[in-house]
């Protein structure tokens, strides 16, 4: 009797199938948790992977890189004119497109946060009670003023042309500040970041506490993902997603407890090959006159825009 492996157990699966795509397909509670936690992770390496690239702006000394962050943040925090704040908005674009990075991917990040940060927390100050001025769109007419604890309630609270600028610089500041950091990351690989900190005198022990979050974030990942297969090896059937969450509230301290011993051993394994807590570089990334030059061209940008 011949013996035949069936054709499904033989067929190779397609790399992009993505199961939440499949229309009308329902994922539990955990395959989501897990395909969530997933894309998470991925774009950690993707990060990594776009950092090094062969491009002008990721082979800059990441030192240059760093500094240029600081410099611009606060070059976009002194800088309080909207036509200006949409020129910075513009050149960063521009270099996102230099650096040949998937804007929708990033820039969809960076709208998030500027809408809830930039948006959203100050969208109050448009309002006439907070910001004074001529009413443009009224909400409220009261019959009368009112006075509440120290604050005073005007008869008609509506946004204000200064409000709405207010909440237009605002939300460009954030929008800006978000956008560069974004390009800078996006551009500069993680042991380049340490280096670069390393080189603007940042204290050791806040270099290796950065790190082994950073290598912990994998550790503590793949362990859920371990977690996960033999959790699901062992379920058949459908499962209500409330028992899946009581069975999964079991599992938390035996992952976190997992991850903290692979956690250890890897403390354990640098000990043993000569960690005493300091960080040394063995290879510094030294400033050529590109480097120079890029900056020179950043910090006169920066005074440009402020004064203009």
């Amino acid at each position: 009797m011949e013996n035949k492996i069936p054709p499904y157990l033989i067929k190779i699966a397609d790399p992009q199938y993505d199961p939440a795509s499949i229309k009308g397909a329902k994922l539990s509670f955990l395959d989501k948790t897990i395909l969530n936690s997933s894309k998470a992770v991925k774009s950690i390496y993707l990060q990594a992977e776009n950092a090094a690239k062969d491009n002008f702006i990721q082979k800059i000394n990441p030192t240059i890189k760093v500094i240029s962050l600081i410099y611009m943040a606060i070059v976009i925090s002194i800088v309080s004119n909207l036509r200006t704040q949409l020129i910075i908005t513009v050149i960063i674009f521009l270099l996102f497109i230099i650096a040949r990075l998937k804007l929708y991917e990033v820039y969809r990040k960076i709208l998030f946060l500027a809408f809830i940060f930039g948006f959203l927390v100050v969208l109050p100050a448009a309002l006439n009670v907070i910001t004074p001025g001529k009413i443009i769109f009224n909400i409220i007419t009261f019959n009368k003023p009112s006075h509440f604890l120290i604050y005073n309630i005007p008869q008609n609270i509506g946004i204000t042309i200064h409000g709405i600028e207010v909440v237009s610089l605002v939300f460009l500041r954030v929008l800006n500040s978000v956008s560069f950091a974004l390009l800078v990351v996006y551009t500069t690989p993680f042991p380049s970041f340490i280096k670069s900190f390393k080189s603007i005198g940042v204290p050791d022990i806040f270099l290796m506490i950065l790190s082994l979050a950073y290598k912990y974030i994998f550790i503590l990942s793949r362990t859920i993902e371990e977690t996960y297969f033999a959790f699901k090896s062992r379920l058949l059937g459908n499962i209500k997603n409330s028992s899946i969450r009581r069975l999964i509230g079991g599992r938390i301290f035996y992952i976190f407890k997992k991850s903290m011993i692979i956690y250890q051993d890897t403390y354990n394994a640098m000990v043993s090959r000569g960690y005493s807590g300091k960080v040394v570089l063995h290879s510094r990334n030294h400033f050529t006159v590109k480097d120079v030059i890029v900056l020179m061209v950043i910090v006169i940008s920066g005074i440009v825009l402020i004064l203009f």
